[in-house]
């Protein structure tokens, strides 16, 4: 009894895939599918993009940059001086306390030189992702490059 009806459920689904051949719908693009009208784009007027900063606040950073680089530069051979003359003294002694002291100077200096130097790379970053016009000029851009070039040798 399970056989026969497993056979007759088996006729009639095939049965109904079964069909005239000729009756199956067009694949032909229909009219409602057709691509009509024009496409005319509006123009649009384009904004300037506005600087990211201003000359006078580039040169303002980069004058920073450069007088923590030289109060850097002179304040090394004092240090220089501090941890020669501590060398080989006992962790009580008050030459490694001036040791360390003026390297903890030398620190803070370079950390204003590298705060500087964050603050120009964001201006760059935000004026390349904004498109803004590059304000620096090719001579005081070459003039950076050479300065960083001539800090990051040492």
């Amino acid at each position: 009894m399970f056989r026969l009806s497993l056979a007759v459920a088996t006729a009639a689904m095939l049965a109904g895939c079964a069909g005239d051949s000729g009756r199956y719908p067009s694949l032909a693009i229909r009219d409602a599918e057709r691509i009509s009208g024009q496409f005319t784009p509006t123009a649009r007027a384009v904004e300037p993009v506005a600087p990211v900063a201003s000359a006078r606040d580039l040169a303002a950073i980069v004058d920073r940059a450069n007088a923590s680089s030289r109060a850097f530069a002179n304040a090394r051979p004092a240090a220089s001086r501090a941890v020669t003359g501590a060398r080989g003294t006992s962790i009580e002694s008050d030459a490694r306390a001036r040791a360390l002291v003026a390297l903890a100077d030398l620190s803070s200096l370079r950390s204003d030189t590298a705060i500087a130097l964050g603050d120009l790379d964001l201006i760059a970053a935000e004026s390349a992702v904004a498109f803004a016009p590059n304000r620096m000029s090719p001579q005081r851009r070459h003039r950076w490059q050479r300065w960083w070039k001539n800090r990051t040798a040492r």
